[in-house]
């Protein structure tokens, strides 16, 4: 049987991966840009880093240029479901053959020179797409850190910090301060930057920015989304009022991410949408994998919290929601975070947590998390079973939250929309193929 291009070229992905890791450089990336003629230049660029939000950020950025009639480039990671979900030109993913064709081009351009890592080469694949489809304007998430992430080698329009909190020990530092400074990494030199920070991580990105003779605005003080009195969401800068407002993602912590979407968009130089285009782009947004409703009775939230900070958003969520109410929850987990912590969050509104192994290599043993759980804990190693098992367990009135990974929401989401089978499959041959499972 003929080799499939796509899943040999994913599976080549997968094998560079695991081959060389992750590796935070930049010149390697600055030199295969450069000899692939800088598509990274091919459009302004709203860049964007933080510990949380940055996907939710970016896409609501997308939907507000896509809505204005601009064609949006938009590189996320991690994907759900699908490698394609990674790169989108106006809100589709970019096509199989595009990604065989990107990466052989990379590969037979760089030849023998070829000593990126997996990530840079999949960065590389989304500025070579956006150029060649002419784009208006590109969002660029930042896969980790930031000064030192494939990203960073854009000036982009206006810079974006998120937030700042502890995840990535490993790579970024263990206290906040010092992953701060690689979070405030992709402020360049009279680049407007637009900020959630606070406390000591604050303090950091105020002063990389008074460094480089950056304008900086912060969330809360100089530009806010929130509910006025008459309970309308309502967004307020020094500039300008926008209200009544809709947001298509759920939750409360969406409107800091909101808010900061909409003042980068007001100081981008060239890419300022309508109030029409910013309040449909925002009503209209979709993010899957974020306080996600994929069922009612019971009701099922999918959400990829994966460090402390995603979990406290998603169990205050979740106080609100459930409203005495029985809570279960479907917990799996990458071993290298710090999962005892999310898990006595999540404790204290389960009534049941079930711990799985997400089809991951780099997943925490089931076994060593429901140790941490011996009262209300029990462990499947099946994500897909477990998940079945806890809903069909599940009373109409019942909760059922699955979280810790995004990783482990990519391995559901084809049980409740099967459409996404295929996708999923073709992923798991490219994953066996590179001897990833």
């Amino acid at each position: 049987m003929a080799e499939d291009p796509y899943v040999a070229t994913l599976a080549w992905l997968y094998r560079l991966e695991a081959a060389q890791g992750i590796d935070l450089k930049l010149e390697r990336v600055r030199r295969a840009a450069a000899a692939l003629g800088h598509p990274e230049r091919c459009a302004p660029t709203v860049h964007v880093a933080g510990t949380n939000g940055k996907g939710s950020t970016a896409a609501m950025l997308a939907a507000m240029l896509t809505a204005d009639g601009r064609r949006v480039g938009l590189y996320t990671s991690p994907h759900l479901v699908s490698f394609r979900e990674r790169i989108t030109i106006g809100g589709i993913p970019i096509s199989e053959d595009a990604v065989v064709e990107g990466v052989s081009a990379i590969r037979t351009t760089l030849g023998t020179a070829l000593d990126l890592t997996c990530f840079e080469v999949m960065t590389l694949l989304a500025w070579r797409a956006f150029a060649a489809a002419d784009v208006d304007a590109v969002v660029l998430e930042v896969g980790l850190g930031g000064r030192l992430d494939a990203t960073n080698v854009v000036t982009p329009a206006v810079a974006i910090v998120t937030n700042v909190g502890l995840d990535h020990e490993a790579y970024l530092g263990n206290d906040l301060a010092t992953i701060a400074g690689e979070k405030a990494g992709i402020i360049k030199a009279g680049v407007p930057v637009v900020s959630g920070a606070t406390g000591v991580a604050a303090e950091v990105v105020a002063a990389r920015a008074a460094e480089l003779g950056s304008a900086l605005e912060v969330l809360d003080r100089d530009f806010a989304l929130a509910r006025d009195p008459d309970g309308a969401l309502v967004y307020r800068s020094r500039t300008a009022t926008l209200g009544p407002l809709v947001l298509g993602l759920a939750g409360a912590h969406q409107r800091r991410n909101a808010a900061l979407a909409l003042r980068a968009l007001e100081l981008a130089p060239g890419l300022t949408p309508t109030t029409a285009a910013m309040r449909s782009g925002l009503a209209d947004v979709r993010w899957p994998g974020r306080l996600q409703v994929v069922s009612r009775e019971p009701l099922v939230l999918l959400d990829g919290a994966h460090n402390a900070a995603g979990i406290e958003a998603l169990v205050a969520e979740v106080r609100t929601r459930a409203a005495g109410r029985r809570v279960r929850v479907l917990f799996g987990v990458m071993r290298d975070k710090g999962w005892q912590s999310m898990l006595r969050a999540l404790g204290a509104v389960a009534d049941e947590i079930v711990v799985t192994r997400p089809r991951q290599p780099r997943s925490a043993d089931p076994v060593d998390l429901v140790a941490a759980l011996p009262d209300k804990g029990r462990a499947c190693e099946d994500p897909v079973r477990a998940y079945r098992a806890l809903v069909a367990a599940s009373a109409p009135e019942d909760v059922v939250v699955v979280a810790g990974s995004l990783f482990l929401i990519g391995d559901l989401l084809p049980v409740v929309d099967p459409d996404l089978a295929a996708a999923a499959e073709r992923e798991r041959a490219a994953a066996r193929l590179a001897g990833r499972c």
